[in-house]
């Protein structure tokens, strides 16, 4: 097998190895590689000490990134790479830390503690390839398989349940009939896990290319991890899935697609529930709100005015993945009307139509100065906005400004 590596990893892995200590690169840069995909990082173990890689290295810039457990970040002609010391790690106390590690000099131990076979390969440009568990037949396999018993694997640390989904997802890889049903079996103890870490795993899943069928395997570990019971149990559930599959890998579009049957209220309430940044909350509530609305119930400078250029451009796409997977065979003319919608939106967008607020030719002085008073401001303001969207009024002053007064007796009898 050949392993390519950066010349900042060669070079890091060199002056290990010249003073003493056997070195490779290992996981997920090693995976991705006899998979034939780009690696995004790359990650070194190795038999020298923390104290020891600092002497190694000196000179360069040193993060200790989690030195306790033999791990030190070294920045090497500006590449960042994580180098941990070989370990075996103790009793996990509490499902997801060991207690305690114990380092070691045996590069075979170290692999045995990780959590699937095709993260538990390791490559020296010296050694070759070290693969104790069957990483490389499971990659040519397509299999997520455990190192080990995957029950024990699972109660050290639960994360690794949806670690195995997430794999699963974005490898397009079925799970390894003993390793799923430890996952299913093992599926309670992931209320140990904190909800941020759930969250993460649950956004690294969802963009899977295989998402949506990974999710509809095994709903009852999604069910475990976040309140979706409504969703899974739903004849629509395998609508849903689909829809997932059908959606551009972005996450934002994608947890729309899972949670937009819930409504706006109830998906922020799950996304808040998963500690999920507030911009999450409110894109993908935003998505929900109007996900029962055909794009055509409304003019395009109107869906502009409720959710934004950005998020129009995400709607478009929820919306032609709920029309493709309803009818997959109309797949490519759903996706030409989406590109038409497109086209439309940013045509406006160039063109500056009034789709704001602060596009308006009047403000709330101006409304003030008609008569209006507190909350009335703004909803004049909103009235007045709807009218130039649809065409109703031209977004002039003294028209605008004819047209609030009217409203203002209007309201008064």
């Amino acid at each position: 097998m050949n392993i390519r590596l950066p010349r900042p990893v060669e070079e890091a892995l060199r002056r290990l190895e010249e003073r003493g200590y056997p070195s490779y690169a290992v996981g997920g840069c090693v995976r991705d590689q006899v998979l034939g995909m780009t690696p995004h990082d790359y990650d070194i173990c190795t038999a020298a000490l923390p104290a020891r890689m600092e002497e190694v290295f000196r000179g360069e810039r040193v993060i200790e990134t989690g030195v306790q457990h033999g791990t030190l970040t070294v920045l090497l002609e500006g590449m960042a790479i994580e180098i941990t010391t070989f370990r075996l790690d103790g009793d996990y106390l509490d499902g997801r830390h060991p207690a305690t590690v114990q380092f070691t000099d045996q590069v075979e131990q170290d692999l045995s503690r990780r959590d699937f076979t095709i993260n538990a390969m390791a490559y020296s440009p010296l050694r070759g390839m070290q693969d104790p568990f069957g990483g490389q037949e499971d990659c040519r396999a397509g299999v997520i398989r455990c190192v080990g018993e995957p029950e024990k694997r699972f109660h050290e640390d639960a994360l690794r349940i949806l670690r195995a989904l997430r794999f699963s997802a974005r490898l397009g890889f079925p799970i390894e009939a003993r390793t799923a049903q430890a996952a299913w079996d093992g599926r309670d103890m992931l209320a140990r896990i904190s909800r941020e870490r759930i969250a993460a795993e649950l956004t690294g899943l969802l963009i899977g290319e295989k998402a949506g069928d990974t999710l509809a395997a095994f709903p009852e570990v999604l069910c475990a991890a976040a309140p979706l019971r409504a969703l899974t149990e739903s004849p629509d559930w395998p609508l849903t899935t689909r829809r997932i599959d059908c959606a551009p890998r972005e996450p934002l579009v994608r947890w729309a697609a899972l949670l937009a049957d819930l409504g706006g209220d109830r998906a922020r309430t799950v996304l808040k529930g998963l500690k999920m940044p507030t911009k999450t909350i409110d894109a993908v509530g935003a998505l929900a709100d109007f996900s029962g609305q055909a794009l055509s119930s409304a003019p395009v400078q109107e869906w502009l005015m409720r959710l934004g250029p950005r998020g129009l451009d995400r709607f478009i796409d929820l919306q032609a993945a709920a029309q493709a997977a309803r009818q997959p065979e109309r797949r490519e003319q759903i996706l030409d009307r989406a590109r038409q919608i497109r086209t439309e939106a940013d045509r406006l967008v160039r063109e500056n139509a009034c789709c704001t607020l602060g596009q308006l030719a009047v403000n709330g002085r101006d409304m003030a100065d008609a008569g209006f008073r507190g909350k009335q401001i703004g909803e004049a303001l909103n009235a007045l906005l709807l009218q130039v969207v649809r065409g109703r009024l031209p977004n002039h002053r003294d028209a605008l400004m004819a047209a609030a007064e009217k409203m203002l007796k209007e309201s008064m009898g």
